[in-house]
């Protein structure tokens, strides 16, 4: 049986396509979802966890944020991000959230993409944060 190399590129795609979008479950942990992969933080009394200069892609790094005067504004990676959406869901830190108490929370932050970070938290939804065109205000 002769079959041209078109028909047979074009079966192979379409078998590829078809077994990528098939699910044998509706629920998103039953796909191997592994759940919280990273450890609790809590705040160093004297050591403020900020991360690297020049953070590298998809890598966790340990992160306080300043909660004072709220979670809007970060600086990571030598520049300013600002909040832009919250993902409630499956968290990324296993472990008691953090005390209320406090004026630090400690998670981690990881950069997305260039123009993209993400900071999670035991107990807390995911935080995006997107490069601010500004400084922050000050603190009212």
């Amino acid at each position: 049986m002769k079959v041209s190399r078109q028909a047979a590129v074009l079966l192979l795609s379409a078998g590829l396509l078809l077994s990528g979008c098939s699910s044998s479950s509706d629920n998103p942990g039953d796909e191997g979802d592994p759940g919280p992969t990273l450890p609790a933080r809590t705040v160093a009394k004297d050591k403020w966890q900020e991360g690297p200069a020049e953070p590298k892609l998809h890598k966790p790094y340990p992160y306080d944020i300043h909660t004072h005067c709220g979670v809007k504004w970060v600086k990571f990676g030598g520049r300013w991000w600002v909040l832009d959406a919250v993902f409630p869901g499956v968290e990324q830190v296993e472990g008691e959230p953090p005390s209320q108490d406090s004026q630090r929370l400690a998670g981690y932050m990881t950069l997305i993409g260039p123009d993209t970070a993400n900071f999670d938290a035991a107990g807390m939804p995911t935080m995006q944060f997107v490069p601010a065109e500004d400084e922050p205000p000050g603190c009212a």
